[in-house]
């Protein structure tokens, strides 16, 4: 039997890699600014002389269309006909892991699904554990604080939708909220009137929206037309675009984001400024992207495992120095310990710090709330559904 080339992409001089993303169809708004993220990063590095004397080449992108069927035959292709160490830049509702799975290809990405956890060769961009349970405090949270009592929940019947607010759904009567109405089969680019009617009518006070930014919007124009009073969060959206576009449709809407907020003041987030500075320079059109942000992640951390690889390159040895990392961080997120980064089943205790942001809509900007001093995370205990009290973020965080 043929030996497994354990370093393909890779010369003397240069290492390729590519990307398969969803870069057209109805889902493209939320997923197209991944590979801009990953260019940017990227041609950072190279014009700094590249990673061990290689530079870096991004060679293909591709779009699957958000369709799963394609997104598979693109992988293949990528691996098969393309030969890249790497797929650096994974952005897509329809991730399957199973050839990648099989060839150990490193694979880096923005995690919309559960199918990332377990795979020692998969790297989410702020890890691959899709921890739904523990999210679901920062609902009740936003409700705490909104002085909401009665929930709806809005998902597509996809899963990257629809796990987190079928949990949700699960859990939030434990924190004293009625939870008033539930969709978990909304049609993707499709209709969102009658849900708006029926959150009305069930009386609604806050409205967790776990669709794509086209969905909320619609959404959010039927809560204007009926005059729905509900304070609403949103996982997907945050986007300075959005706001320029719809701001009278958006006042007051919040967003909870992984992520350092683009807004957050750059003194206090020296990673936030380097982003910013590059994206300026080398992907400009995408600087106020959400989605540019878990490319940047994802290109920073694969650049990470390649720079501890040194001489001895091989796919192999830079997924197992990555899964040495216990406390990478990247200066735009919560720092991630890599060793327990692919658990599949993930039970934290209930003082297990899980930190991100929350953003509000004030007339034209994205407005960071709830932290303390400019502290933009808040962390809570991944089971305080009942009564989540911020923590102190541990070591690593932005800002700390």
């Amino acid at each position: 039997m043929a030996a497994v080339d354990s370093s393909p992409g890779v010369t003397s001089t240069q290492i390729t890699t590519g990307a398969v993303s969803t870069l057209t169809g109805p889902l493209a708004t939320d997923l197209n600014g991944i590979v801009p993220g990953v260019r940017a990063y990227f041609d950072m590095v190279n014009a700094q002389g590249g990673v061990n004397g290689r530079t870096l080449d991004l060679a293909y992108s591709l779009d699957d269309g958000g369709n799963p069927s394609q997104f598979i035959t693109l992988v293949r292709s990528l691996v098969d006909q393309d030969h890249v160490f790497a797929v650096t830049g994974v952005g897509t509702d329809f991730f399957s892991s199973g050839y990648l799975t099989e060839t150990g290809t490193p694979t880096y990405g923005f995690n919309t699904t559960g199918g990332w956890a377990g795979p020692p060769n998969f790297f989410g961009s702020d890890g691959s554990v899709q921890c739904y349970t523990c999210l679901v405090p920062d609902i009740s949270y936003l409700a705490k604080q909104a002085k909401a009592k009665s929930v709806a929940l809005l998902a597509y019947n996809v899963s990257a939708s629809s796990d987190l607010c079928a949990t949700a759904a699960r859990l939030l009567k434990s924190a004293g909220l009625t939870v008033s109405y539930v969709d978990l089969n909304v049609p993707i680019d499709g209709n969102v009137t009658p849900d708006v009617q029926r959150i009305k009518n069930a009386g609604s006070d806050l409205v967790v929206s776990c669709m794509d930014v086209t969905g909320n919007i619609s959404m959010a124009r039927g809560i204007q037309q009926y005059g729905v009073k509900a304070t609403q969060l949103w996982f997907n959206g945050y986007d300075q675009s959005v706001v320029d576009s719809y701001s009278n449709l958006i006042q007051g809407v919040y967003f909870f984001i992984p992520n350092v907020p683009l807004t957050a003041p750059t003194k206090y987030y020296p990673g936030l400024a380097l982003y910013l500075s590059a994206m300026r320079k080398y992907e400009p059109q995408y600087v106020e992207s959400a989605l540019a942000i878990q490319g940047w992640e994802s290109a920073a951390l694969f650049v990470a495992g390649v720079r501890a690889a040194g001489d001895d390159l091989t796919q192999q040895r830079v997924v197992q120095l990555t899964n040495q990392m216990t406390g990478y961080a990247d200066g735009v997120t919560a720092p991630v310990n890599w060793k327990e980064g692919h658990e599949t089943t993930f039970h934290p205790p209930s003082n297990y710090p899980v930190c991100a942001a929350f953003t509000r809509v004030e007339r034209t900007t994205l407005k960071s709330v709830f932290g303390k001093g400019h502290q933009v995370f808040v962390c809570l205990g991944a089971g305080a559904v009942k009564d989540p009290v911020p923590l102190v973020a541990p070591d690593g965080t932005p800002g700390t």
